[in-house]
């Protein structure tokens, strides 16, 4: 019997660009606080506590993103909510530590679907969709992040930032719909076929197939609107992650104020997405989206810390269990 591949080169650009990111972070706060490193001091003393609440208000993000999914699975075959929180978690990992990982993510999260019986078609048309579903309610947690700050606080001179974030979620969304609706596929037919020619598995025809699955979904409103429920109570723990995160560093915030920093961040750190785990662009986000509700940059670069350091915590042990699940899809 042929042995698994070894999970080393798989696995070896995320377990270094996990380190890396943790160097680059502390790095950062440090060159950039020199002047304040008995102040800072206090904050890397609180930092293992700021992480531990990250990290547990992140578990249920997990649970409400995963359900979100799920919710858009015929009833008979949806897995259990444990089962769709591990796929969700193995997404994460490759979002947070590998390029492009949004892209590879969702594929490797589909086929680890498919595997439990879910038709092809509909794991990845699900997949896709959800990911949608999730630009969508981060649409609306944004908009109302853009009208909490107009209502509640004085920052006409950092409005644009705002409304730059909420069309970063808008041209997101829309351009994701627009896609799925209009995909080109007579190109995508022909490329598939050549590809087909290599290896003979792959079925020209699926694009098809995939389609009609996504339209499908597009047409089941009682699933979709269950499913942008489930995201958007997602990113309002998000908020809240932010809101006992700076408390505990000493710059307590209201939960408005929370909102309004996690909305703007969220959407604005969709720039990098290409990058993993949009490095450099999630830290910025956050500085800039802090800097609209008074938090001075020193706590929102040490809040950015927090979040990477629980990213980092979460997705390095979740890039070695997806390499375990293929390895035994491998196996069997």
């Amino acid at each position: 019997m042929q042995q698994p591949a070894s999970p080393a080169p798989r696995l070896a650009p995320g377990l270094r660009n996990g380190v890396l990111f943790g160097i680059l972070a502390l790095g950062a706060v440090l060159a950039l606080n020199h002047a304040e490193l008995p102040g800072l001091g206090a904050i890397l003393a609180d930092l293992p506590l700021a992480v531990a609440i990250s990290a547990a208000v992140h578990l249920p993000q997990i649970a409400f993103t995963a359900a979100a999914w799920r919710a858009l699975l015929p009833p008979a075959l949806r897995p259990g909510i444990g089962a769709m929180m591990a796929l969700r978690w193995y997404r994460e990992s490759a979002n947070a530590l590998l390029p492009a990982g949004a892209i590879i993510g969702q594929a490797a999260a589909a086929r680890l679907l498919a595997r439990r019986g879910v038709p092809g078609d509909l794991a990845g048309a699900t997949a896709t969709v959800d990911l949608t579903l999730e630009a969508v309610s981060q649409f609306f947690f944004t908009l109302a992040g853009v009208l909490l700050l107009v209502a509640f606080r004085d920052s006409a001179g950092l409005a644009a930032f705002a409304w730059a974030g909420l069309g970063i979620a808008v041209a997101g969304a829309v351009a994701m719909v627009m896609a799925q609706r209009r995909l080109p596929l007579a190109l995508a037919e022909r490329l598939l076929a050549r590809l087909a020619r290599r290896w003979p598995s792959i079925r020209p025809s699926a694009i098809r197939d995939f389609q009609a699955a996504i339209l499908a979904l597009h047409a089941d409103g009682r699933r979709l609107v269950a499913a942008v429920l489930w995201h958007t109570a997602s990113w309002v723990i998000g908020a809240v992650e932010i809101w006992g995160v700076l408390h505990l560093l000493g710059q307590p915030v209201t939960l408005a104020d929370a909102l309004v920093i996690e909305a703007l961040a969220q959407a604005l750190r969709n720039v990098g997405f290409l990058l993993p785990g949009a490095l450099a662009v999630q830290e910025g986000a956050i500085i800039g989206a802090a800097a609209l509700c008074g938090v001075p940059p020193a706590a929102a670069l040490a809040v950015a810390l927090v979040r990477r350091a629980r990213e980092v915590c979460f997705s390095l042990p979740g890039l070695l269990a997806w390499q375990r699940a293929e390895m035994r899809g491998t196996a069997r």
